[in-house]
Protein backbone atom coordinates (compact mmCIF):
# COMPACT_ATOMS: atom_id res chain seq x y z
CA UNK A 1 0.00 0.00 0.00
CA UNK A 2 1.10 3.39 -0.74
CA UNK A 3 2.30 5.98 1.73
CA UNK A 4 -0.57 8.01 1.49
CA UNK A 5 -3.24 5.24 1.71
CA UNK A 6 -1.24 3.37 4.85
CA UNK A 7 -1.66 7.05 6.14
CA UNK A 8 -5.38 7.44 5.69
CA UNK A 9 -5.89 3.57 6.86
CA UNK A 10 -4.07 4.29 9.86
CA UNK A 11 -6.15 7.29 10.59
CA UNK A 12 -9.16 5.83 9.85
CA UNK A 13 -8.41 2.13 11.88
CA UNK A 14 -8.00 5.14 15.10
CA UNK A 15 -10.84 6.87 14.67
CA UNK A 16 -9.23 10.16 13.63
CA UNK A 17 -10.41 12.88 11.39
CA UNK A 18 -8.38 12.69 8.22
CA UNK A 19 -6.32 15.97 8.12
CA UNK A 20 -4.02 17.69 6.07
CA UNK A 21 -1.29 18.00 8.50
CA UNK A 22 -1.86 14.17 9.96
CA UNK A 23 -1.70 12.44 6.76
CA UNK A 24 1.55 14.79 5.79
CA UNK A 25 2.84 14.38 9.60
CA UNK A 26 1.98 10.36 9.43
CA UNK A 27 3.79 10.13 5.70
CA UNK A 28 7.11 12.18 7.01
CA UNK A 29 7.08 9.16 9.89
CA UNK A 30 6.63 6.39 7.58
CA UNK A 31 9.25 7.76 5.56
CA UNK A 32 11.88 8.14 8.36
CA UNK A 33 14.18 5.43 9.28
CA UNK A 34 14.60 6.90 13.05
CA UNK A 35 12.95 8.98 15.41
CA UNK A 36 11.99 12.68 15.03
CA UNK A 37 12.57 15.77 16.70
CA UNK A 38 9.52 18.65 16.51
CA UNK A 39 11.77 20.62 14.43
CA UNK A 40 12.79 17.60 11.91
CA UNK A 41 9.27 17.45 11.58
CA UNK A 42 8.77 21.36 11.11
CA UNK A 43 11.60 21.29 8.55
CA UNK A 44 10.09 18.41 6.59
CA UNK A 45 6.65 19.68 6.49
CA UNK A 46 5.54 20.69 3.02
CA UNK A 47 2.73 23.28 4.14
CA UNK A 48 3.15 25.22 6.96
CA UNK A 49 1.78 24.78 10.60
CA UNK A 50 2.34 26.19 14.10
CA UNK A 51 3.84 24.26 16.56
CA UNK A 52 0.43 24.04 18.69
CA UNK A 53 -0.76 21.76 15.53
CA UNK A 54 1.86 19.99 15.31
CA UNK A 55 2.40 18.71 19.27
CA UNK A 56 -1.64 18.70 19.22
CA UNK A 57 -1.21 15.96 16.46
CA UNK A 58 1.61 14.28 18.10
CA UNK A 59 -0.30 13.85 21.52
CA UNK A 60 -3.05 12.34 19.86
CA UNK A 61 -0.98 10.60 17.32
CA UNK A 62 0.71 8.91 20.93
CA UNK A 63 -2.74 8.66 22.51
CA UNK A 64 -3.98 6.01 19.98
CA UNK A 65 -0.66 4.13 19.73
CA UNK A 66 0.43 5.29 16.74
CA UNK A 67 3.58 7.40 17.84
CA UNK A 68 6.07 6.81 20.67
CA UNK A 69 8.59 8.99 22.38
CA UNK A 70 12.46 8.65 23.46
CA UNK A 71 14.21 11.20 24.91
CA UNK A 72 17.59 11.95 22.66
CA UNK A 73 20.82 12.86 23.54
CA UNK A 74 19.73 16.60 24.88
CA UNK A 75 17.12 15.46 26.70
CA UNK A 76 14.35 16.11 24.17
CA UNK A 77 11.61 14.13 23.08
CA UNK A 78 11.90 12.46 19.35
CA UNK A 79 8.80 10.76 18.08
CA UNK A 80 8.85 7.20 16.26
CA UNK A 81 5.80 5.24 14.65
CA UNK A 82 4.92 2.44 16.54
CA UNK A 83 4.70 -1.12 16.00
CA UNK A 84 1.24 -2.47 14.74
CA UNK A 85 0.95 -4.34 18.11
CA UNK A 86 0.97 -1.09 20.17
CA UNK A 87 -2.13 -1.08 21.36
CA UNK A 88 -4.34 2.43 22.49
CA UNK A 89 -2.98 4.04 25.18
CA UNK A 90 -1.04 1.72 26.37
CA UNK A 91 1.95 1.74 24.63
CA UNK A 92 4.07 -1.71 24.64
CA UNK A 93 7.53 -0.78 23.29
CA UNK A 94 9.37 -3.18 24.37
CA UNK A 95 12.47 -2.60 21.99
CA UNK A 96 15.93 -0.51 22.70
CA UNK A 97 16.46 2.65 21.11
CA UNK A 98 20.02 3.54 19.75
CA UNK A 99 21.83 7.06 19.58
CA UNK A 100 24.52 7.35 17.12
CA UNK A 101 27.17 9.57 18.71
CA UNK A 102 27.84 10.66 15.23
CA UNK A 103 24.60 11.60 13.84
CA UNK A 104 22.94 12.21 16.71
CA UNK A 105 19.67 10.59 15.35
CA UNK A 106 18.27 7.88 17.46
CA UNK A 107 16.60 4.49 15.91
CA UNK A 108 14.06 2.15 17.47
CA UNK A 109 15.70 -1.60 17.27
CA UNK A 110 13.11 -3.36 16.90
CA UNK A 111 14.35 -6.59 17.06
CA UNK A 112 16.05 -5.68 20.53
CA UNK A 113 13.44 -6.56 23.33
CA UNK A 114 14.16 -5.34 27.04
CA UNK A 115 14.07 -8.37 29.11
CA UNK A 116 11.21 -9.09 31.44
CA UNK A 117 11.62 -7.48 34.99
CA UNK A 118 10.17 -8.48 38.24
CA UNK A 119 9.48 -6.18 40.73
CA UNK A 120 9.24 -6.33 44.64
CA UNK A 121 5.57 -6.24 46.00
CA UNK A 122 4.60 -2.61 46.27
CA UNK A 123 6.14 -1.19 43.06
CA UNK A 124 4.36 -0.88 39.94
CA UNK A 125 5.74 -0.80 36.72
CA UNK A 126 4.75 2.45 34.21
CA UNK A 127 7.66 2.55 31.64
CA UNK A 128 11.56 1.15 30.68
CA UNK A 129 14.07 3.14 28.93
CA UNK A 130 16.58 0.84 27.14
CA UNK A 131 18.56 3.19 25.44
CA UNK A 132 21.79 2.05 23.72
CA UNK A 133 24.98 4.62 22.29
CA UNK A 134 27.24 4.43 19.67
CA UNK A 135 28.00 4.76 16.31
CA UNK A 136 25.26 3.82 13.63
CA UNK A 137 26.21 1.65 10.61
CA UNK A 138 25.50 4.63 8.12
CA UNK A 139 28.14 6.67 10.02
CA UNK A 140 30.97 3.66 10.32
CA UNK A 141 30.65 3.40 6.65
CA UNK A 142 31.26 7.02 5.79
Amino acid sequence: METTGKAESILKSNGLRKTQIRLEMLRIFMDSRHALSVNDIEKDLKSSHDRVTIYRALNSFEENGILHQTPDPNGNMRYAICSDSCPEHVHQDKHAHFICEECNQTYCLEDVKIPDVQLENGYQLNSISYTMNGVCKECQLA
